[in-house]
């Protein structure tokens, strides 16, 4: 039995450009009908393309099928296994920390669009910050930016700090680790050199970032206001989402303001 090149692409699904390619580089050769040289796979290439079609199924590179089909050693074929599923684990395990990642990056869209303009009285979410990051004046404490390790970088939240009540002109930027997004994650900052930052009883809101917190906080303290709510100075700004609509980077920030108890 001699099929040609295009029902041997209809029979496995393959492009005819992949088996000409197969061709190339030496793994079939088709005979030629002396009549119309179109390509004749007989049942020896049907096999043989069985075999390269399952070993390019499970990632076996080129130039591994060469060495396999040129005769390696059995012993040899099975380290090459070995490895093969080593890789396949670690990317395993890499595909599952990017779903992992995906559904936070999905949360906070999610709660940054649901809570524009809505308030709730919620606590903060914890995160860490590196001591070097807070420091203090004969009149207030404040935040300062400091690198973070690159291993972390995905923790890394870049936030704000202001005192809406003593000092509402002066606002501080830093970057935190979220440890709310930590869960079932590679999180290991150096112990002793961060401290935990959270709040147990917060108004809540989503704000589109202005540098001027008087400005950008204003729909915050209205509402507080307005609700009999009584801020307790210290306010925390958390990135959420980046809008680069109509030319122009807009940021979005989670934004915890203390209530006195």
């Amino acid at each position: 039995m001699k099929l040609r090149i295009g029902q041997v692409s209809k029979l496995f699904g393959v492009s005819e450009q992949t088996l000409r390619y197969y061709e190339k580089e030496g793994f079939l050769s088709p005979s030629k009908d002396p009549h119309n040289g179109y390509r004749q796979y007989t049942m020896s290439d049907i096999l043989l393309l069985t075999d390269l079609l399952f070993y390019r199924d499970i990632g076996i590179p080129i130039a591994d099928i060469h060495r396999i089909l040129d005769g390696m050693e059995p012993e040899k074929v099975t380290a090459l296994i070995d490895e093969k599923k080593r890789e396949m684990e670690r990317e395993i395990r890499r595909l599952q920390q990017s779903r992992i990642k995906l559904d936070r990056w999905q949360e906070f869209h999610r709660q940054s669009l649901s809570h524009m303009n809505r308030f709730d009285i919620c606590p903060m979410p914890p995160v860490l910050v590196d001591k070097k990051a807070i420091a203090s004046s004969p009149d207030h404490p404040f935040r300062r930016f400091v690198p973070w390790p690159k291993e972390l970088a995905f923790f890394a939240t870049f936030s704000f700090y202001c005192d809406t009540v003593n000092d509402p002109a002066t606002l501080f930027r830093y970057v935190a680790l979220d440890q709310s997004i930590a869960t079932d994650l590679a999180f290991s900052p150096a112990a002793g050199e961060y401290v935990e930052e959270s709040a147990d009883h917060c108004l809540f809101t989503v704000v589109e970032y202005n540098p001027d917190p008087a400005v950008m906080l204003k729909p915050l303290t209205d509402y507080a206001k307005e609700h009999g709510l009584s801020l307790a100075g210290p306010t925390y700004g958390r990135q959420s989402i980046n809008d680069y609509g109509h030319n122009r980077m807009n940021e979005y920030y989670r934004v915890y303001a203390v209530l006195k108890k």
